[in-house]
């Protein structure tokens, strides 16, 4: 069984949050909650770390995975370009459970995470995960503690009885406040489509952008 780590959601402490960070920094894996449901994450740039989350969730290397970020300055060397559909989304919605998919910057052409030409990413609102970015400082895969098919995990126990003994550390910061994931939507179309409606409606994101969605 894997070291179990209680950080305060509200309050992450600063002396745990580093321990989890030097984890993530020396290549390994953490289940970690966010602010939709917990997570599974490793350094995004670690193509040993990443390649053993595949392996973990027996996920299909075609199925691309969300990175999450600090801020961003994070972002900026993971994309080509954020649109001015994208500003707006960031306004209203970041940081917060809106994943947004971007064409991929030049500077992720040799990435091993990246398989395609697009990027996923969002800048998190859980205390717990911004915490865990910003000591970190580099982007970390977020990807559902649950095999593939299965539900998602909503609480550190759940968690523990699928990965407990296959993870490097298990942050357990309570259950989540929701039991739904965030909301994709892919901002290299026009106009841009929701690729998967979670705790952000459909109604929500038209809202802001004032355009209708497919």
């Amino acid at each position: 069984m894997c070291k179990i780590l209680k950080i305060n959601p509200i309050e992450p402490e600063a002396d745990l949050v580093g321990q989890a960070a030097r984890i993530l920094q020396g290549g390994g894996v953490i289940g970690y909650p966010t602010e939709t449901v917990y997570g599974i994450g490793c350094n995004a740039f670690d193509a040993e770390a990443v390649n053993r989350i595949f392996q973990l969730k027996h996920r299909d290397r075609s199925k691309a995975m969300i990175l999450i970020a600090a801020d961003l300055l994070q972002i900026s060397d993971l994309v080509d370009n954020i649109p001015e559909s994208a500003e707006r989304l960031m306004e209203n919605f970041w940081p917060g459970p809106l994943t947004m998919v971007f064409k991929s910057s030049q500077f992720l052409k040799d990435f091993a995470f990246r398989k395609s030409k697009t990027i996923a990413v969002r800048i998190p609102n859980g205390a717990i995960c911004l915490s865990l970015l910003k000591t970190c400082d580099f982007p970390i895969v977020s990807t559902s503690a649950n095999r593939s098919g299965e539900p998602d995990a909503t609480t550190a126990d759940e968690l523990i009885s699928t990965f407990g003994n296959d993870l490097d550390l298990i942050i357990d910061g309570g259950p989540t406040p929701s039991k739904a994931p965030s909301t994709v939507v892919d901002l290299t179309r026009n106009p841009p489509c929701i690729l998967r409606e979670g705790i952000i409606s459909v109604l929500e994101i038209n809202t802001v952008l004032k355009t209708e969605y497919y």
